[in-house]
């Protein structure tokens, strides 16, 4: 069973350049991310897209390697997050 938590703290985003590289973690809007964790060591960050993605857009997904098992998901709204969470967590 997966365990998935979302951070409502308000937090100005930055500005990204159109070519700007994926922003590092600290840079993540707190509002619309969302943790994922008791993931297995072979999941992949498609999978994580594919079941996320149905909530609303995108910006970052991020898998951890080493140690395995979590993940974090930021999506483009907030309202995306908190629908994510109610529809995903213990799934």
């Amino acid at each position: 069973m997966n365990e998935i938590l979302f951070f409502p703290e308000e937090k100005e985003s930055s500005e990204r350049g159109a070519d700007s590289k994926m922003p590092r973690y600290r840079e993540w809007d707190l509002a619309c991310k969302v943790y994922v964790g008791n993931l297995g060591s072979s999941a992949s960050k498609y999978e994580i897209e594919n079941a996320f993605s149905k909530y609303g857009p995108l910006r970052n997904v991020w898998v951890a390697r080493n140690p395995p098992g979590f993940a974090f998901v930021e999506f483009e709204d907030r309202r995306d997050a908190e629908d994510a969470v109610r529809g995903l967590d213990g799934t």
